[in-house]
């Protein structure tokens, strides 16, 4: 596996949430663990207050970002809201442990950073403008600027502040550029235009992962009953919309039994499913079966032949077990699936 250190939102969130934890811990040692608190001069009636409410913010967070996972909506608040907070608490730890002789000052350049990933240019720059405009502020309440030692300490941090928060800015932007081309150069390879699910491709790459894990699993070889007929009947934009609606639906139905959708090529679709008990994937069928029959503008049924890793572990093997029972429940009547016991799975009656 290649080692990366890129990380998605999702992570990098977690990266700083964890990050806020050891500064809450050093902060704790600068306040009251000699000989940190002995040698820094820290204002310690004001200083539990920061750390009670900035405990319970991230514990709030904490739990806000496991649920918000997959909510890219409520991920993007929780981001936001991070950025906000963490300039917040720093100003004030800084000011409660020397003002702009703060040792807590390097904390800043995250600041930059983590505003950087989500709001690019724009977030550098104005997290480098407010936060220098906050430490001039700082200094201009807690000492006398006038002094050498002061105002070299605060202009000087400020110089590099900005020098390492826009270079920095430019690499982690670059970096980034250059990951979401790759992704999407990727995504292209992999995906279905027209169905939106993950190509053949993508299913071989996938399908061979699991078979040199050892990993148990189902397989379901599909194909669209008569499709042709579509096209020869409704013309080839029905027909395509019928390809999009189809792979919408193995999208949705997949997802909560864990499994992943493909289009195998034309109207051949492929599922990959953990291994499961034959009454699971008999209610999977069912609820396939039933989102295929309620599609517009016309309802479509399709075939299928399922074969289990116990039966071969040889890819080719597999699929072609897979492909026969297809064929058993095309010549059966359609609208069928040959299960991996040869049984035949007979939607209709089922439900109606």
């Amino acid at each position: 596996m290649r080692f990366s250190l890129y990380l998605n939102d999702y992570e990098t969130e977690k990266l700083f949430s964890t990050l806020r934890w050891l500064f809450v811990v050093i902060a704790t040692l600068i306040f009251y663990v000699p000989p940190f608190s002995d040698n820094i001069t820290t204002n310690k009636t004001f200083f539990p207050y920061l750390l009670v409410s900035g405990v319970i913010y991230m514990l709030v967070t904490q739990i806000a970002l496991i649920r918000a996972r997959d909510d890219k909506k409520s991920l993007q608040f929780i981001l936001k809201a991070g950025i906000i907070f963490d300039f917040l608490a720093l100003i004030w730890l800084m000011y409660l442990s020397e003002g702009i002789h703060s040792p807590l000052y390097p904390i800043s350049i995250l600041f930059v950073m983590h505003a950087t990933i989500y709001w690019r240019t724009k977030g550098a720059l104005i997290s480098l403008a407010v936060f220098s405009l906050a430490y001039l502020l700082m200094g201009i309440l807690t000492v006398n600027l006038t002094d050498f030692q002061h105002y070299f300490t605060l202009f000087f941090n400020l110089f590099f502040l900005w020098i390492i928060g826009l270079f920095g800015a430019l690499i982690m932007l670059r970096e980034r550029a250059h990951y979401a081309q790759k992704e999407a150069y990727h995504h292209l390879a992999h995906r279905d235009y027209l169905s939106g699910l993950f190509n053949q491709l993508s299913f071989q790459e996938k399908f061979k992962r699991k078979v040199d894990a050892n990993e148990s699993f189902t397989l379901l070889l599909g194909d669209i009953d008569d499709f042709k007929k579509v096209y020869d009947d409704y013309g080839h934009l029905t027909g395509d919309e019928v390809i999009r609606k189809v792979g919408a639906v193995f999208r949705t139905i997949t997802e909560p039994y864990k499994g992943q959708a493909f289009r195998y090529g034309g109207e051949e679709f492929v599922i990959l499913l953990p291994q499961m008990d034959d009454h699971v994937i008999q209610q999977f069928l069912k609820d396939l079966y039933y989102r295929l029959e309620a599609l517009t503008p016309i309802a479509i049924s399709m075939s299928f032949g399922q074969a289990e890793t116990r039966e071969a572990n040889d890819p080719e093997k597999l699929i072609a077990l897979a492909d026969q029972r297809l064929y058993v429940a095309k010549k059966a009547g359609k609208g069928r699936t040959c299960l991996a016991n040869d049984e035949l799975y007979i939607p209709s009656a089922v439900y109606r």
